[in-house]
């Protein structure tokens, strides 16, 4: 039973209120009825005895004992509770009855005594025994009656007030409790009880906050469906946008490079090497406002692969020596981990933290040394606390500005801006990356002295042993006229950037402007490997690849690479659906390709 209810509380406090009455009629006033019962019964004795006493002088003045007998027997006859009347003389001696008087007994037996006298002189004296038992247990029986019929009574108030109560009170207030209940499911037609009392006015004042919430819901909703919609929009510029800039790369970064590994002159090697670095720069830029994008939209999805740290921290800091080593810096690796052991976490995005890092380390240092300490400890339950600290010797950051470095577009101050450059979403990309992760990043500094960036995370440990690579580089894996490849791709530059890089790797490529060319080529003749573009007018890559896999042409089983400028999370899933081996993001990684291509040979 709920004695939080109204209906039981108010149920409760009726059959209180009756039982404490009863209590109370039984305690106090029955007592006094008894009482009053007794003294009026024995006033009309007294009363009796007076009037008989008077009816007999004349016959003890007179000497008629016979009329005195007679008049006692009829007084007997006439009052059924005088159980026993005598007459004696003053001196003790019986005149009636002639027998000798019995003993009696009984709870509720009275005796009233009177003289009966002429001019103060006692002539007799009369004496009545009464038995009220019979008329007092009459008066209990009737009252006993009088009880339960009260009883029913109170029972049929209390029932009545009941059902009143959960008419007029609780139904109302429970229709009221619904109403709220299917308003936090979203129903705002739920049924509220009407009338001028306090529920009525309590369901009215619910109806104005449920119409103000349907309305500021909907305004809500529309303000929700308007964000999505700008959201999605933005989603789609950024794409596009990162599509528009990443193409034009893909020509200028890879065809940079081959030029770079060709035969040049100091001079023009310089030159095509700062076309390399300047084009690296710009893509980093795009790849940093995508991030930023899709952190904020948070389309961002953590990939769990299996890795080594130690070639992690590795090729983190190759990324990064080459320029280090060209301001004079010295880069070490002060990384201490067991040489076997394998984490399962998003490699590509924790070494894209240590990548910003040491880019940011090296920007801010003109002189001395840039450090990359840690360890990786296993743990006994299973998993490994994986802790980097980048150390610079390079210009600090003051006290002020460590607060907010790790938010979007701030640096220190427009005085560092100006003369290192950026865009400020570097450091809150790490941020939000090792939130994304569950890791956390911290930094000290001292001005002058130099700053430490501190990342630590726990990942789970891999106990099988890993799979062996194989090296990458730029170098053909092997020369051989019988190695073919096949670019599917709408933009003629990117068919030729492609097409000069598998011929530097030993490849002989065909080309094919669309997915319906692609298809074809691709059912004619056993490639090594099909280079598919996803974006492409009449038939995209994804169609392309699925009919290519649908079929039980020759390359139903040939590693296909999905080569496009879009690298969200979902692009990549797209990919994998429709059955691409690998990913491939523009402009060309000529390292990433080849090891991709490794597995073809």
């Amino acid at each position: 039973m709920n004695f939080k209810s109204i209906r039981v509380r108010v149920t409760a406090a009726i059959l209180m209120c009756a039982v404490v009455g009863v209590v109370l009629f039984e305690a106090f006033w029955l007592p006094r009825l008894n009482s009053m019962l007794t003294e009026t019964q024995t006033s009309e004795l007294q009363k009796g005895i007076t009037i008989l006493s008077e009816g007999l002088l004349p016959y003890l003045v007179s000497n008629q004992i016979g009329a005195v007998y007679e008049t006692l027997q009829n007084v007997e006859a006439q009052y059924p509770d005088w159980v026993q009347v005598s007459l004696s003389r003053p001196d003790g001696g019986q005149l009636y009855p002639l027998e000798p008087l019995s003993e009696l007994q009984g709870d509720y037996l009275f005796t009233e005594s009177m003289a009966i006298s002429l001019r103060g002189e006692d002539l007799a004296v009369l004496s009545v025994v009464a038995d009220f038992g019979p008329q007092l247990q009459y008066f209990q029986n009737e009252q006993i009656r009088i009880f339960f019929i009260g009883m029913i009574i109170v029972a049929l108030i209390l029932f009545a007030n009941i059902y009143l109560v959960d008419r007029l009170i609780t139904r109302r207030i429970l229709m009221v409790t619904e109403a709220a209940d299917e308003l936090a499911d979203g129903n705002y037609d739920a049924v509220l009880p009407s009338g001028p009392d306090e529920v009525g006015l309590l369901a009215k004042s619910f109806c104005l906050m449920r119409d103000r919430i349907r309305d500021q819901t909907a305004k809500l909703d529309a303000a929700r469906v308007r964000a999505e919609l700008a959201l999605e929009a933005r989603s789609r510029f950024l794409a596009t946008m990162s599509h528009e800039i990443r193409t034009p790369l893909n020509g200028i970064i890879p065809v940079a490079e081959l030029l770079r590994h060709s035969k040049l002159e100091p001079s023009q090697f310089e030159k095509v090497d700062i076309i390399v670095k300047s084009g690296k720069a710009l893509s980093a830029i795009v790849n940093d406002i995508l991030d930023v994008s899709m952190l904020a939209g948070g389309k961002l999805t953590i990939q769990k692969v299996e890795f080594s740290p130690n070639e992690l921290v590795a090729e983190a800091l190759e990324v990064v020596r080459s320029t280090a080593e060209h301001k004079g810096l010295k880069i070490v690796n002060a990384f201490n981990a067991p040489a076997d052991i394998r984490l399962h976490g998003d490699n590509s995005r924790i070494r894209q933290v240590l990548i910003n890092l040491l880019g940011n380390a090296i920007k801010f240092t003109e002189s001395g040394t840039i450090t990359l300490k840690g360890f990786a400890k296993p743990k006994p339950n299973g998993h490994i606390p994986l802790h980097f600290e980048v150390i610079d010797t390079g210009i600090g950051i003051p006290d002020d500005a460590v607060s907010r470095i790790f938010e979007r577009f701030e640096q220190v101050d427009g005085s560092i801006e100006r003369r290192f450059g950026g865009t400020g979403l570097g450091l809150s990309i790490v941020k939000d990356l090792m939130d994304a992760m569950e890791g956390r990043v911290s930094v000290t500094s001292r001005i002058g002295q130099g700053s430490t960036f501190t990342l630590d995370l726990e990942l789970e440990a891999i106990t099988t042993p890993p799979v062996p690579k194989a090296e990458s580089g730029i170098e053909p894996l092997s020369y051989s006229d019988h190695r073919t490849a096949l670019i599917v791709d709408d933009n003629g530059i990117n068919r030729t950037v492609g097409s000069a890089i598998l011929t530097k790797l030993g490849y002989k490529a065909e080309l094919a402007e669309n997915g319906v060319v692609g298809v074809s080529k691709a059912q004619d003749k056993k490639f090594d490997v099909i280079l598919m573009d996803m974006h492409m007018p009449e038939m995209d890559g994804l169609i392309a690849t699925q009919k290519i896999r649908e079929t039980d042409g020759p390359n139903a089983q040939t590693k296909i690479i999905a080569l496009t400028a879009s690298v969200q999370a979902e692009d990549i899933e797209k990919c994998r659906t429709a059955g691409m081996d690998d990913f491939l993001s523009k402009p060309i990684n000529i390292k990433n390709l080849t090891t991709m291509l490794s597995d073809c040979s």
